[in-house]
């Protein structure tokens, strides 16, 4: 699924469109799903990817059951009643989902397809090679653009405690922040303009323009309202 700073990009543009959102309760929303608790490893979590994603099929990795979370949070009969926050929160959510379904149907498959013999002899393997490219990509869009507004938002939503899903405790949001941001503030990454074998800044750059401009293009499918 997409990094936290390719769903912090997506975000960002958006805010460009949707300029009447909260847009701390938008930009939280964009992570929210990723704010399970991890084991030690990071091959599990509490609640499971399953969940947070709305995965309904596990032997699908591309399929994301976007209608069960619409018929949950965020269908027209559940969003007339929300406050701006709540509405903002939701929509970011749902975002980020509609971004992890392109981003898997896309650079990670075709990751998969096109590396056929790494994949075969050791498919995490080859995943978290890939990330190291994904995650110096991060890195290197946050050095290229300090003052990035959607990772500023989100860096200072301190004690965003959790009031919109029980699947999540009230402190996830916050415990995530706090370890997203030490992520992306931490030493020395070594050569981040280096060549890129896996995805380059090109490519990442194009999957955010095109996957905003997809949803912008279906508001009308999603719900969207003015919030």
């Amino acid at each position: 699924m997409a990094s936290w700073m390719v769903h912090l990009r997506v975000a960002d543009r958006l805010l460009m469109t949707w300029d009447d959102l909260d847009e701390t309760a938008f930009v939280m929303g964009n992570i929210a799903p990723d704010s399970g608790v991890p084991n030690e490893d990071w091959s599990c979590y509490h609640p499971p990817k399953a969940v947070s994603h709305f995965k309904t099929r596990p032997e699908d990795e591309t399929f994301f059951d976007v209608e069960v979370f619409c018929r949950k949070y965020f269908n027209e009969d559940v969003i007339k009643d929300y406050s701006r926050k709540e509405y903002s929160f939701f929509l970011g959510y749902y975002v980020h989902l509609l971004t992890d379904i392109r981003w898997t149907k896309g650079i990670y498959t075709d990751l998969i397809k096109s590396h056929p013999k790494e994949c075969a002899e050791d498919k995490k393997k080859l995943i978290w090679t890939a990330k190291a490219d994904w995650y110096d990509l991060d890195f290197l869009y946050l050095e290229e653009h300090p003052e990035f507004r959607a990772f500023g938002i989100y860096e200072n939503a301190v004690n965003y405690d959790n009031e919109f899903m029980d699947l999540f405790s009230i402190d996830a949001f916050e415990n995530r922040r706090q370890y997203i941001c030490c992520f992306y503030r931490s030493g020395d990454h070594g050569d981040l303009h280096r060549q890129y074998r896996y995805l380059n800044k090109e490519q990442a750059e194009q999957f955010v323009l095109e996957t905003c401009e997809e949803i912008l293009k279906t508001e009308d499918k999603y719900y969207f309202r003015q919030a």
